[in-house]
């Protein structure tokens, strides 16, 4: 049996994603708009950094793809069962400002890998949310798991193509 297999994320773009301060960031001289967006996305305790998405305005482009491993799918507390987007703004001299996040359950993508090998969910918008739970725009994100290849299924995989010496197929026994 499998112990688990690879979630794969690919960080599209993002909408509209506004910052919640008025005036913005005094100390780097912007206004509330996000001008340097970048993603921290978390699975469990296994953390991915974007780099900074490219445009201006209420557009940004990462498409930018991470792996996170999954060891044992049925284990795994609560916790590790999704995926978080903690969007942020780089500042230039002052700490990155939160902006919110995006929470997106992987549960059954996941345990639909492991039963069919692979599964995806294709690119869709995500809300992102602040602390007070008030919208700040989407991201868009393509998430999909493909189960390992465990050395029992390679060892029966091995069995089932081998062949007599005429070139035909054993029979399973």
């Amino acid at each position: 049996m499998t112990s688990g297999g690879v979630l794969e994320v690919v960080l599209v773009d993002s909408e509209g994603i506004r910052d919640r301060k008025f005036l913005g960031c005094i100390v780097c001289c912007t206004t509330s708009v996000v001008d340097r967006p970048y993603v921290c996305v978390e699975y469990g305790d296994q953390k991915r950094i974007s780099k900074v998405a490219i445009g201006k305005g209420k557009k940004f482009i990462w498409d930018q793809k991470f792996n996170f491993d999954i060891e044992n799918t049925v284990d795994e507390n609560k916790s590790s069962k999704k995926l978080v987007f903690r969007v942020m703004d780089k500042h230039k001299l002052s700490d990155d400002g939160y902006v919110g996040e995006a929470t997106v359950h992987v549960k059954d993508v996941v345990l639909m890998g492991m039963e069919k090998g692979e599964a995806e969910l294709g690119s869709q918008k995500y809300r992102v949310v602040r602390e007070d739970k008030s919208y700040t725009g989407d991201i868009s994100a393509a998430i999909s798991f493909k189960r390992k290849v465990g050395d029992d299924e390679k060892v029966e995989r091995e069995a089932s193509n081998v062949n007599n010496e005429d070139g035909t197929k054993m029979p399973n026994a």
